[in-house]
């Protein structure tokens, strides 16, 4: 019987640490997909940045908050970057500050 329960410690301990590893892994996933976003994002990714977890950009939405301010200059975690919209297919309009590469 001892050594059920071991087994079923140590079975839930695995188990907690993949589910722990797979959620790190998604939002990690998130912050780098919407990484420097300005406009006000719903579902998962809007949890996050209502959570203070995602890097956002200082871009501004144009009236209406559909299309943003493209091709001005912005920062997003310090880094100057330049205002972009970056909608992807089938979505909705979404203003980004794309930061400059060297």
């Amino acid at each position: 019987m001892r050594l059920v329960n071991r087994s079923l410690v140590v079975f839930l301990s695995a188990a907690l640490m993949a589910v722990a590893a797979s959620a790190a892994v998604v939002v990690i996933e998130t912050q780098n997909e919407y990484y420097g976003v300005c406009s006000k994002l719903s579902g998962f990714p809007g949890f996050l940045q209502r959570n203070g977890l995602l890097q956002t950009g200082t871009c501004k939405t144009l009236p209406g908050g559909t299309v943003c301010n493209a091709g001005s200059s912005c920062t997003a975690n310090g880094k100057s970057g330049t205002c972009k919209n970056t909608a992807k297919p089938g979505q909705g309009p979404m203003c980004s500050c794309v930061v400059a590469t060297p």
